[in-house]
């Protein structure tokens, strides 16, 4: 994409404004970034990856160390999730970790994570196994199905995919 995809526009909003008002009814709110400056003035926690340049799964192990809960997942590059979705994924989570699942599609960056399995994550970064359905197949887990909600999934990832967003 070339540029920050949290700060493209969708409508009135910033992409990372349409996340973070999709957890208006979550107690706590961090976001995980490398740059931290652009998000210092919503008053919310963010932090760097603890472990530079492995990708999603680097994100996913910071905010379990960080969050004081359980965490939902969103990537910043999907301007159609609501709360709809993340109260759903939340709600959901007891005993295991929640994963969505969309068109048959796993949808990892819009899923919901225990904090107990932080090791597990851990233990997949210490043998480079970096994709995150590595994880996901060795992690308690419940499917969430969503396939009335497909387009809620729909992530941002070119520049021709974000053109055809603000047509």
């Amino acid at each position: 994409m070339g540029k920050n995809k949290a700060l493209l526009k969708f409508k009135e909003s910033l992409f990372i404004e349409i996340a973070m008002n999709a957890f208006e009814n979550f107690e706590e709110i961090i976001i995980i970034a490398n740059d931290k400056d652009p998000y210092l003035k919503y008053n919310i926690k963010v932090y760097s990856d603890i472990i530079k340049d492995i990708g999603p799964i680097g994100g996913i192990y910071t905010a379990l160390n960080y969050s004081k809960y359980d965490i939902v997942v969103v990537a910043c590059d999907m301007p159609y999730i609501n709360s709809e979705v993340l109260n759903a994924i939340g709600s959901k989570m007891s005993k295991e970790s929640i994963i969505s699942i969309t068109d048959k599609q796993i949808q990892p960056l819009c899923s919901g994570y225990k904090k107990n399995i932080l090791n597990i994550v851990k233990n997949c970064i210490d043998v480079g196994e970096y994709k995150l359905l590595n994880f996901i197949d060795k992690i308690d887990k419940e499917f969430l199905y969503f396939d009335n909600k497909k387009k809620c999934f729909d992530n941002i990832n070119t520049v021709e995919d974000y053109n055809q967003l603000n047509l």
